[in-house]
């Protein structure tokens, strides 16, 4: 007996999970490269000769979002390792929770756009948001 649901469900387009995750893995690594690019940026600038203990201490944050973001895609690679190839999930409820449109693109293993486009800045060019 097949029911509606079941009928509904073969509609959405399943997602493998190693994909996935080994695309969240690769994902985070280039997080953590940005994050320690921003850490090196703010240290070849300039602050004043008596910062605030509190600023430095918020400084150091960027350090530990580093580790924690390489430490997370180790994690999450070697999750990916572990999942059988034949493990899937319907793509929709876990690709629906992303909200930034390249970022869905380069985790979903459906789509050709595995890795972050590198940014096309001349040397010395700031994007401000």
């Amino acid at each position: 007996m097949t029911t509606a649901f079941a009928l509904h469900r073969h509609e959405v387009p399943e997602i493998a999970l190693g994909a996935l995750t080994a695309r969240v893995a690769q994902e985070l690594v280039c997080l953590a490269s940005l994050s320690a690019e921003v850490q090196l940026a703010l240290s070849l600038c300039s602050f004043a000769k008596h910062t605030d203990a509190e600023a430095i201490r918020g400084l150091q944050g960027i350090d530990r979002i580093t580790q924690s973001l390489d430490d997370l895609a180790r994690l999450v690679h070697a999750l990916a390792l572990q999942v059988p190839e034949d493990l899937s999930a319907p793509s929709g409820p876990l690709l629906s929770h992303l909200r930034l449109h390249e970022l869905l693109a380069r985790v979903d293993p459906a789509s050709s756009k595995p890795s972050p486009p590198a940014p096309n800045m001349e040397a010395g060019d700031i994007l401000w948001f």
